[in-house]
């Protein structure tokens, strides 16, 4: 039994990888699942038989069977996601005392999409001027949503192959790879600056699909331990709001 339901964990995983309707290759999924590729075409061999994906003939790549693709409802809007998430980042920041903000992929395709979109923010209570970050692009590769985003959301293991390459032979490449890997794994990312710091943890949608990135930041101090890891009043603030926000963005299918 624990082996069945780990491989209706593992073919669930790959619908969700492959819930944006892009063509996915094998070694990319299995670089995005952490599993080999004998396992993972093993999954999807099954998955194609049953009629759930299709494989490319010309490209080889993967996608979601075309039926599927044609019942699955559009994407939010912005605004809308904007709306049902407000209370839920309003009372993080309140709580935390910390910056908030909901980050979001723009819908383009992976080789476009050079940085993510602030669907929300909220001021910290730091006296210091700050400005509303609203529509401002987010750096990928340096901020903690970001990381959330490139480690964890369908399309991140693409987006990641179109900032650093597929071959990573530069050393800073290698370095976000290996924090992407870590992100992925610990299920949050930490973003460490010469004054601040940022901690953020994923925001779901139907499925268990990725779709955003909730974070907060502030001064160093005031988010991370003095072993660089976040502060467990911080943390916790934090997974409730995202977990308050993944409820509201599942209360009616979009």
């Amino acid at each position: 039994m624990p082996g069945s339901v780990q491989s209706v964990e593992r073919a669930a995983a790959i619908l969700r990888l492959l819930a944006v309707g892009q063509g996915r290759a094998l070694s990319d999924l299995s670089g995005a699942l952490g599993l080999s590729k004998s396992t993972v075409h093993g999954i999807l061999r099954t998955l194609v038989e049953v009629g759930f994906v299709e494989q490319d003939p010309v490209s080889g790549s993967y996608l979601l069977a075309s039926e599927i693709l044609g019942r699955r409802s559009k994407a939010m809007d912005i605004n809308e996601m904007r709306s049902r998430a407000t209370n839920w980042v309003d009372a993080l920041a309140g709580r935390t005392r910390l910056s908030a903000r909901l980050v979001v992929l723009p819908d383009a395709p992976p080789a476009s999409i050079g940085s993510g979109v602030t669907a929300h923010h909220v001021f910290s209570a730091s006296p210091v001027p700050q400005r509303v970050e609203i529509g401002d692009p987010v750096d990928l590769a340096a901020t903690a949503e970001g990381k959330v985003l490139l480690a964890l959301s369908p399309i991140g293991g693409q987006v990641l192959d179109g900032l650093v390459g597929r071959e990573t032979i530069d050393a800073a490449a290698r370095s976000l790879r290996e924090n992407i890997t870590a992100t992925r794994s610990r299920g949050l990312a930490v973003a460490l600056g010469r004054a601040d710091a940022g901690v953020a943890v994923p925001v779901r949608s139907h499925g268990g699909m990725v779709v955003a990135a909730l974070g907060v930041r502030g001064t160093v101090e005031q988010v991370l331990t003095s072993a660089r890891t976040p502060r467990e009043g911080v943390l916790s603030a934090l997974d409730e709001a995202a977990r308050g926000t993944s409820h509201a963005l599942m209360a009616q299918r979009w």
